[in-house]
This record gives structure tokens, sequence and C-alpha cells, in this order.
């Protein structure tokens, strides 16, 4: 019994640790995060912000560190269940809104800013370790601007998937009637992203004159 309570002492004290110890202040000082590692929240740019909560029974059944994820912000409510053991992230039944300029707030090195609303049905969603993808994105009309400035491009409304292959976990993005995807990421076990502009996203993302990648890690 001695030994149980021990564990369980120690397992409070770890949850009820301050977030700051998984999320660090950044290079200026400056919080990033609020609460525990228990539940608590990240701020992202853009008024964007990640928050997180343990789910101790799934946690049990799945012998993983299962969190209930939420994301906030401009035009975005969304939630996912998140299973974190090491080597492994996997999101299940993410589901709600979410702006497209989130995807600057986490990756800053998109070239492009873009307004559509994206709604969000996947019932999992690979982040890192073995591929793992299943589910639909659709996306509202907007417009699109070079990151770094300049003018504004219509976008039509698209629709995609979450899919897995060898490679990694494929997220893909078309517009109506288009033989070509506008916009496919790939994320591969070490998290690493790749993310691609092709033949059929020339024209309709601003500054796109010929397909183009980029890469970056999660």
């Amino acid at each position: 019994m001695g030994a149980v309570a021990g564990g369980a002492y120690l397992i409070g004290l770890v949850a009820m640790a301050p977030a700051e110890i998984v999320t660090p202040r950044s290079s200026n000082g400056e919080r990033q995060a609020v609460g525990t590692v228990w539940a608590g929240e990240r701020a992202l740019p853009g008024g964007f912000g990640a928050g997180w909560s343990l789910m101790p029974l799934t946690s049990l059944g799945t012998l993983s560190a299962a969190e209930r994820i939420t994301l906030r912000g401009p035009d975005t409510a969304a939630s996912a269940e998140a299973l974190i053991r090491p080597g492994r992230l996997l999101l299940r039944d993410l589901e709600g809104t979410a702006s497209m300029r989130l995807l600057n707030a986490v990756a800053p090195i998109m070239p492009f800013v873009c307004d559509p609303v994206a709604r969000l049905d996947v019932a999992s969603l690979s982040i890192r370790g073995a591929p793992e993808g299943a589910g639909t994105i659709t996306t509202s009309p907007g417009q699109c601007a070079p990151s770094g400035g300049g003018a504004a491009t219509a976008v039509p409304a698209l629709t995609g998937g979450v899919t897995a292959t060898e490679g990694g976990t494929v997220v893909a993005l078309s517009a109506p009637g288009a033989s070509e995807p506008v916009l496919r990421a790939r994320i591969q076990a070490d998290g690493g992203l790749t993310a691609e502009i092709g033949a059929g996203g020339v024209g309709v993302i601003p500054g796109v004159a010929a397909p183009v990648s980029f890469e970056t890690s999660l």
C-alpha cells in the first residue's frame, strides 16, 4: 500500500506541475503556456491557442498519455483526442472548424496567408510514428495573399481528406473539377512536414507561378 500511495503522490506532483515544464518560456522570457501538465493552454501567434487536459482512464486503456486537445481563435473551435507515447503522436476524432491562418501559426515558413475556414471531420491523423490517416476536410471560399504582403487572390472552396501511405500521412486539398490538388502535405514518421503546391495550385495561390515545395517540422 505504501508503494501505491507513493506512486499516486508522485503522479499527482507531476500532473500539477506548471505547464512551463513542457512548454518553456520564449527566448525573451515571456510565458508561452498557462496551467499545469494536467490541464493548460499554450498561446499561438495570431490570437490562437491550443489547450489540453489529461484523460486518465483513456490513458490506462491505450497505454499512452491521452489528452483532450482544443483549438481556439479567430474562426476556430475544434477538438481532438491525442495519444502520446515515445516516438508516437496520434490525433483521433478531430472535429470542428479552423481558420487556415492557423497554418501560419504552427508553420511560419508558409509563404502565403489564407483566410478560408476549414471544416474538420478527421477520424485519425498521425503526427509522429507510423502513418495513419482517415477523414475529410472542406474549406469555405476566401482569399490568399503572400505572407510578406501583396495583393490578395480569391480562392474557391476546396475539398480533400486525410489518408495514409507507406511514406507518411497525407493531407490534400483540391479545387472543384481539378485533376491535381492545390495543396498536398505529407507528415513523415519523425514529424517532418513536406508541403507542396502542385499544378492545381498554380494561379490559385498568390505568387505561385510553378509547382513548389517546402519543408519544416511539427
